[in-house]
């Protein structure tokens, strides 16, 4: 393993991040980054919303490798200057710190305002730029021409782009990103942890439906919620499992009580990364009916586990899930079509072992493999400068 001293410096700028409070966020991100330690002095900056990180500052302990930024701007106003208001909030606040890190590389993992924001970093500090996109970012930020007009700019900096999914890489060309930048990587998934195991909690039913994520409307939370009430007659011990934190967790309950279903659905919070294992393996379906994505890992983890899942037919998820072995690609925004899947999963038989052969394909190693080639083989003259 190389000393740190001679390994070049890398930094990483993200709001995707694990925080002091919210620890299993983006958990994948940090198992990305976490590779790429044997191969660079890596540090990771995150920006916070300024009204989280004043909330939370107790709870925020800096250090040499991992920084937290207040990031200052004006809610739903002016958002063609969040990139700006990003950029001045790093370089008052950890200017000195990047200066310190003399960054041979900046890799910034979303594309809108942060990708935007490291390009105009990485040209202060005449490193290499590089950024990662996953799913909204592109899919939403990319359809406003104003922000997709700074993503673009943006990638004529970067020597290399990183996409999540194949769909996403399309979506960028349309934009008119150059093809020849974009490498799509698919996220991994740790293979020891996630696999089939057998129950050992007691706190959980036996026989269940189950979402991993955030509470939002456009998880398709609300959906799966009326899907679920559809099938619910048919199915009267199925019970129907909530597990992470949001915004939606009263209107939830709410209309699952006019649903009567009242009785059938657990809303559990937010789960343990290392409690997901089990509670995957142990359910009959993984129910994930997004608007939008570019690849969700619960849905490679499930996999992982041998649990079949339903999913939507939006961002990479057609790309990784095999229909005749993994369970039921849907259409998005349609609670429809959650009951006709629910029941379709529910009234077969599924081959663990098939499942979670399909998902060797998506491990970390072979991740790290070609984020490396990217990071230390790309041609570093050919970007404007």
């Amino acid at each position: 393993m190389k000393s740190d001293i001679n390994k070049p410096s890398l930094v990483i700028i993200t709001n995707l991040y694990p925080l002091p409070w919210e620890p299993n966020r983006a958990t994948f991100n940090r198992q990305q980054f976490a590779q790429l330690d044997d191969d660079f002095n890596k540090s990771v900056l995150v920006p916070i919303a300024f009204p989280d990180w004043f909330a939370h500052r107790k709870d925020i302990k800096q250090t040499e490798h991992l920084r937290y930024v207040p990031y200052f701007y004006l809610p739903k106003f002016g958002r063609r200057f969040y990139s700006a208001m990003m950029f001045v909030s790093i370089m008052l606040h950890s200017g000195l710190w990047l200066q310190r890190k003399k960054p041979k590389k900046i890799l910034a993992s979303w594309a809108f305002p942060e990708a935007v924001a490291a390009s105009w970093i990485s040209k202060l500090f005449k490193c290499d730029f590089y950024f990662k996109v996953h799913g909204s970012d592109i899919n939403l930020h990319g359809k406003i021409p104003a922000r997709a007009k700074q993503i673009v700019n943006a990638s004529k900096r970067a020597l290399g782009i990183l996409s999540v999914s194949q769909a996403l890489a399309d979506e960028m060309i349309a934009m008119g990103i150059n093809k020849d930048k974009i490498h799509v990587i698919y996220n991994g998934v740790d293979h020891q942890k996630f696999q089939v195991q057998h129950a050992v909690s007691n706190n959980k039913p036996d026989n269940y439906i189950l979402y991993v994520g955030n509470l939002k409307k456009e998880k398709g939370v609300i959906e799966l919620l009326k899907g679920f009430a559809a099938i619910s007659e048919k199915h009267p011990t199925l019970k129907l499992l909530y597990a992470g934190p949001g915004n939606l967790r009263n209107e939830i309950s709410s209309q699952a009580e006019k649903l009567s279903i009242s009785n059938q659905v657990v809303l559990l919070g937010g789960v343990d990364h290392n409690q997901l294992p089990e509670l995957i393996s142990q359910a009959r379906v993984l129910a994930l009916p997004s608007y939008n994505e570019g690849v969700p890992n619960v849905v490679l983890e499930a996999m992982a586990c041998g649990t079949p899942v339903l999913v939507s037919n939006v961002g990479g998820i057609p790309e990784v899930v095999n229909e005749s072995i993994c369970g039921k690609v849907i259409s998005a925004r349609s609670d429809s079509a959650v009951a006709k899947g629910l029941d379709y999963i529910l009234s077969r038989e599924w081959d663990q072992v098939k499942i979670q052969q399909h998902s060797q394909q998506f491990t970390w190693g072979n991740n790290k493999h070609q984020l490396l080639k990217i990071l230390m083989n790309v041609d570093t003259q050919g970007y404007d400068s």
